[in-house]
Formats: structure tokens, C-alpha cells, sequence
């Protein structure tokens, strides 16, 4: 069983860029009165509590929606993003990527998650739950392909790893193509790091996904060259990075593969990210890129 639990990372900047992409895309399925199913296949505890012993080893909030709370933003989506995630900080809490879609949902909607990590599926368990909400504990690289396609034309996928392994992401690759072949007209938001090598003196850091010997930089630069090759309708690259690679050790910014993106997503992100990145700069650094690779 790994050993990686999101309790110690959550509410960082890499879950505001996620939380934020996954609203807009569940918005605009929205847009819509039929129904549709959003899967998850890395689910994690689904609410973590800011004020935990593995919140407070790290303290990575503070770098994520600890900036952002009480500031005053002009760009719609950050703004709805905030008045989600501030009801559950006002209690030292904040939401996972199950949560903010429970919350979304409609009564025509159906949500489907999947844990692996024997507490975190009591965890989830304990927190989630409610009609049309199917709660698994398998590995959700098999549960998606299993489960899919559903009795639902439209849907999304939030694939969310912790990328403990370096051979995880290949093992994302495999599954999307496999689940695409099954599901081709769901939207596929694959969320990834952005790494650095770590300095010698961060290797002994605790119960992070980074923290092994082993380089994971250029792992998800290479991930999004592999799914590139394949013939989606299109796949959208989002980046934000909160400082330089040459100046980090560790994670220095995060990214969403989007496939099959709906119309204007790249609009809207970019908008968003125009205001969000300076709010969550640690230094001059800081940069977001939004790009196609591939067009449709």
C-alpha cells in the first residue's frame, strides 16, 4: 500500500489550480438540464481539516487558499471558486475535489469515487455520502475502467495521482487512451506536478509524494508528450507555477491536461490565471501558460 495521503498537501496552490479548472468544467456541463457523471478516481478524504497535525508539518496552505481568502478578486471564477472553499475555511477546513463536486451537483447528476488507501476510503466514507454518490475502495485506474462507459453519455474525469512512483505516470497514459476508447465523449482533467530536483538538505522531508531519491523532473512534461501522440479531439495544457524551476526544490507549480476541453475553457482559464497568479507568486518567478497541443 503507498504511503501518500493529500492531508498534508491540501489546499496548496497545485489544489487551487485543480479546484478552479474542475468547477469551470462541471459549470459548463451544467449549462445543460441532462444529466451527467463525473468520476474520480484518486478521491482522497474528500474534506481535510487545516488545523491537523499532517496540515501543519507542512503548512502548504498557507501558499494556496490561505492567500487567497478575504482578498478582493474581480474575475468571476476565482470568485465563485472562493465562495465555495471560504465556507469550509471558516471551520479550518477544506474541500477535496469529491466535496466541491457534491456540492456542484444536481439531482440529476451522478458522482462516482474511488479510494485505495485503506483510511482514506474510511475517511471518505465517513465524510462523503448522499443519493447518486457511489463510493468504491479499489484502484481507480482499474475502477475507471471498469465503471466506464456509464449509463451517461456526458460526463468528466478528475484524475488526481499522487504520483508516488515514477512509473505512474505512464500507468495515467495507458488508462486514459483505454478509458477514451470505452468513454470518448467525457471530458478527462488529468491533474500533474511540476518538479524540480530537490536539494540535498529537503531529501528528509516526511510523507510527501517528492520526497523519494528518485528524479521525477521532466516526468509530466513527458506525460504530455505521450498523450499528445494519441488522436483526442483536443487536449489543453494549463500551468501555473509559482516560481522558477531553477529557484525551487520540490514542486515549483502544477498543471491540468484537459481532453476534449469544452469551447472558450482556454478563455476562461486565462482570464482567471491573469489575476490568481500574482495573488499566489512567492516570487518574480511566477508565470501560468495555457496552450493547445493538440487543436481541434
Amino acid at each position: 500500500m503507498l504511503s501518500y495521503r493529500h492531508s498534508f498537501h491540501a489546499g496548496n496552490h497545485g489544489d487551487v489550480l485543480k479546484h478552479l479548472c474542475q468547477m469551470l468544467l462541471i459549470e459548463k456541463l451544467k449549462s445543460k438540464d441532462k444529466g451527467f457523471c463525473y468520476f474520480d478516481t484518486h478521491s482522497g478524504a474528500g474534506i481535510y481539516q487545516l488545523n491537523s497535525d499532517e496540515a501543519r508539518k507542512t503548512n502548504e496552505f498557507k501558499q494556496g487558499i490561505e492567500r487567497l481568502i478575504g482578498k478582493p478578486v474581480k474575475n468571476e471564477a476565482i470568485n465563485h471558486y472562493l465562495s465555495l472553499v471560504s465556507a469550509y475555511k471558516a471551520f479550518n477546513q477544506y474541500p477535496g475535489s469529491p466535496e466541491i463536486a457534491k456540492s456542484m451537483l444536481r439531482s440529476q447528476d451522478k458522482l462516482v469515487l474511488m479510494e485505495w488507501h485503506n483510511q482514506e476510503i474510511l475517511n471518505l466514507k465517513s465524510n462523503m455520502g448522499g443519493k447518486n454518490i457511489a463510493i468504491h475502495h479499489r484502484d481507480g485506474y482499474e475502477g475507471l475502467l471498469a465503471l466506464t462507459p456509464p449509463d451517461m453519455q456526458r460526463g468528466i474525469v478528475l484524475i488526481d495521482p499522487s504520483y508516488e512512483v515514477a512509473s505512474e505516470y505512464q500507468q495515467v497514459v495507458d488508462t486514459v487512451v483505454a478509458a477514451h476508447k470505452k468513454w470518448n465523449s467525457a471530458i478527462y482533467g488529468i491533474w500533474y506536478p511540476l518538479v524540480s530536483d530537490r536539494k540535498p538538505s529537503d531529501m528528509n522531508t516526511a510523507n510527501t509524494s517528492f520526497a523519494s531519491s528518485v528524479s521525477k523532473k521532466g516526468k509530466s512534461e513527458a506525460m504530455l508528450d505521450s498523450l499528445s501522440q494519441h488522436s483526442f479531439k483536443n487536449l489543453l495544457k494549463i500551468e501555473l507555477c509559482v516560481t522558477s524551476a531553477d529557484e525551487a526544490g520540490g514542486m515549483y507549480g502544477s498543471g491540468m491536461a484537459i481532453i476534449n476541453a469544452p469551447w472558450q475553457l482556454d478563455h476562461h482559464i486565462k482570464q482567471s490565471l491573469l489575476e490568481l497568479t500574482p495573488l499566489l507568486a512567492q516570487n518574480d518567478g511566477a508565470s501560468f501558460n495555457v496552450e493547445w497541443l493538440i487543436a481541434e
